[in-house]
């Protein structure tokens, strides 16, 4: 039986065979195959438009893949955990990264002088926190890379500008575009996403805290978020509450350091095994070799003043700070 395909479809044909881009050609496919008449001369030819269709999808999703893992939408965790610096125009996070670590990025008094993604290594004491600087939150940033990057952080460190008219407002904005690209910010959240919408622990960090009238917009700030978030108020022009700033970061990854020792030998102090709050002896072991975890029995445990080289269960919930002997006899 004769298709007698329809002069349009033939014009379509054209097109196609002058298309460049894959989604345009899937687009003219589309268009022949609803311009084609339906009955028994044409169901090969059907077919043979929706192999080509399905050919070119596939290939659209591997080129899709391929930019997505080549992109800036993932950046690998390192050190104790990874905290993302989320904030308003101006709000001063590229300061903040350049006085807590000694990562290089551009100052500037003027909106939007981020535009991709700069980490940075704090120290903290014994071990060091990966923070990320990113570009401005705002209703004209529309990078998705950027909210994939906050979806997947440990910790939201959420700065605003206590030099801005209404400070108050830059949270509810800030909060408003990320619940809009379904990132709830909050005290306590969940670590890697388990569902549509990502929780994520906040900080909440007035920044600019030398500027005149900085303390009474702190206040407004106090009154309407510390129930919802940790609030800190900094100045990195005068280094105030930097190391506290240091140390609620630290507190708020919610991790331990754990250090151990060889039975009859001296503690190991240099390199702690950074763990998750709520690690057990056994998990600890586990972490430090899977064939000692096999084997442990028990532990002698160096901590609080309540633990000075105690035998302690498997099932010992570790602190911070604690020094660990593993006895597998």
């Amino acid at each position: 039986m004769p298709a007698n395909l329809p002069p349009d479809y033939y014009a379509a044909e054209r097109r196609y065979r002058e298309a460049t881009s894959i989604q345009e050609k899937v687009d003219i496919l589309r268009e022949m195959l609803a311009i084609m008449p339906k009955h028994k001369g044409t169901e090969h030819l059907q077919g043979d438009l929706k192999r080509k269709i399905a050919k070119l999808n596939s290939q659209a999703q591997k080129k899709q893949a391929t930019t997505r893992s080549s992109g800036l939408d993932h950046i690998p965790r390192e050190g104790a955990g990874q905290v993302v610096l989320v904030g308003p125009p101006n709000s001063g996070k590229s300061s903040i990264l350049s006085g807590l670590t000694n990562a290089h990025t551009e100052v500037a008094d003027y909106p939007f002088s981020t535009f991709k993604p700069v980490q940075g290594m704090m120290p903290f004491e014994d071990i060091q926190v990966q923070l990320v600087d990113l570009p401005p939150v705002s209703p004209e940033y529309r990078e998705s890379w950027m909210y994939n990057i906050i979806r997947l952080a440990d910790l939201v460190l959420l700065v605003i500008d206590l030099s801005a008219q209404r400070p108050k407002e830059q949270v509810l904005k800030t909060a408003d575009i990320l619940e809009a690209h379904k990132i709830r910010l909050q005290r306590k959240g969940e670590g890697r996403p388990q569902g549509s919408v990502a929780t994520k622990s906040t900080i909440l960090v007035g920044n600019k805290a030398d500027v005149f009238g900085a303390s009474e917009k702190g206040e407004e700030l106090l009154v309407a978020y510390a129930d919802d978030f940790p609030c800190l108020f900094i100045s990195i022009k005068n280094q105030s509450n930097i190391g506290e700033l240091q140390k609620i970061l630290f507190q708020g990854l919610r991790v331990i350091r754990v250090y151990t020792k060889t039975p009859g030998k001296k503690s190991d102090l240099t390199k702690p095994y950074v763990l998750s709050s709520g690690t057990t002896v056994m998990d600890a072991a586990r972490t430090i070799h899977k064939e000692l975890a096999e084997s442990i029995k028990y532990a002698r445990l160096w901590g609080s003043d309540k633990y000075d080289g105690q035998r302690v269960e498997r099932d010992h919930i570790l602190e911070d700070g604690d020094i660990i002997e593993i006895h597998t006899r």
